[in-house]
């Protein structure tokens, strides 16, 4: 199946090994500073309820609204880049777009301004990964599961580093002076793409909906919904720590702690995954999650949430890079970007009405409830997984 993804290169045309482990340096780099704006919301959640005096179920919209803009952008801009061989282009345009977010961000004093500015990083996003992997799938064709593993690590690092960056600046600079201060790293990220980039070679073929076959849409499917139960998970964790009455600071370090396990756990799944096959990482990733959090949901010793957390992590983290290279992998014609988009974009379409139901159904029946609920999606996406090509 992988055989058939992208067209041959000539023998001339191979990327030295130099040139992989540059590639790889580079993209893992421009990853962490591309999901350090992933989650760049979670933390500042708390301080927006306090500051503009929100509900529940008015946070949920927050995170929703962007993620949803950037999930229903990226097959269209995965297919765009493919056929016009602009990847590179579109990878830079999204990093500045983080950049005027945030300073959007740092001028909101409304709800309503908020929301924009959730719109506008959801732009920003758009455009990252369905590029990422192309690159990946280009410059790794015999151990896939292992580049995109490593790569993964860039997401720990910079889910880590956004709690770690808003608990830190928060009680300094306050909302504006937070916000407009982490609109520099994306411009850092914009500049190392120009300069350490170039344009992979091949073109996609013509046709968005024909890359988008019965298995792409399956593999969607239990991404969106495992991927539902992992981002409502991490949305509220520093929202559930600050309700247990801890600090602004301590919720987002013990969030933190649970993206650290990502370290081990991305790297880990995508070797696993060129050794086992993809979809039996899938399925067990997604079973372990489900008891994770279940267990989390019936403990109130903080020693254990804290371990539970840090499990549920390793469970959730190890998928990403695998459900990446097996939209690849069942991509046709070249349109991995075009794949990619659909897996991941329009997975994170289903996975962002998380925040919204389960934000809606704290403020109803608490975060047990709401918290156990998550788990069962889990549990639905390892099911539905057992129908996925071998």
């Amino acid at each position: 199946m992988s055989e058939n993804v992208l067209p041959r290169l000539s023998a001339a045309a191979e990327p030295t090994d130099r040139e992989r482990g540059n590639v790889l340096a580079t993209m893992t780099s421009l990853h962490a500073l591309n999901d350090f704006y992933g989650l760049i919301l979670p933390p500042l959640l708390p301080a927006l309820k306090t500051a503009l005096d929100l509900s529940y179920s008015q946070l949920g919209v927050i995170p929703f609204v962007g993620t949803a803009v950037s999930s229903f952008l990226q097959p269209t801009l995965g297919y765009a880049a493919d056929r016009r061989r602009a990847r590179r282009v579109f990878m830079v345009a999204g990093f500045v777009g983080y950049a005027i977010a945030m300073v959007s961000l740092s001028l909101s004093n409304s709800y309503l301004a908020v929301l924009f500015s959730a719109v506008l990083l959801g732009i920003g996003s758009s455009t990252y990964h369905p590029q990422s992997t192309t690159f990946l799938v280009h410059y790794f064709r015999g151990a896939r599961g292992m580049a995109l593993g490593i790569h993964g690590l860039g997401n720990t690092v910079g889910f880590l580093a956004a709690p770690v960056a808003v608990t830190f600046l928060l009680p300094r600079l306050d909302i504006s002076g937070t916000a407009l201060t982490l609109a520099l790293p994306a411009l850092v990220a914009a500049a190392m793409t120009v300069a350490l980039l170039r344009e992979p070679p091949m073109q996609g073929g013509h046709g968005l909906f024909a890359g988008i076959t019965r298995p792409v849409m399956l593999l969607t499917a239990v991404n969106g919904i495992g991927g539902a139960a992992g981002f409502g998970f991490l949305t509220w964790l520093p929202s559930y720590y600050r309700s247990l009455d801890y600090s602004l600071t301590e919720a987002g370090l013990l969030t933190a702690a649970m993206i650290v396990s990502g370290a081990i756990s991305q790297p880990f799944g995508g070797v696993l995954s060129d050794r086992i096959g993809r979809r039996g990482v899938l399925i067990v990733a997604l079973v372990g999650a489900f008891v994770f959090q279940i267990a989390f949901v019936m403990t109130t010793s903080l020693p254990l949430m804290i371990a539970l957390s840090v499990m549920t992590g390793f469970c959730g983290s190890l998928f990403p890079p695998v459900v990446m290279v097996y939209a690849g992998e069942l991509a046709s014609a070249g349109r991995t970007g075009t794949a990619v988009g659909m897996v991941w974009g329009l997975g994170i379409s289903i996975s962002s009405l998380s925040p919204l139901l389960s934000g809606f159904g704290i403020d109803q029946v608490g975060f047990a409830a709401a918290y156990a609920s998550l788990a069962f999606l889990s549990l639905l996406a390892a099911i539905l997984a057992l129908r996925l090509p071998r």
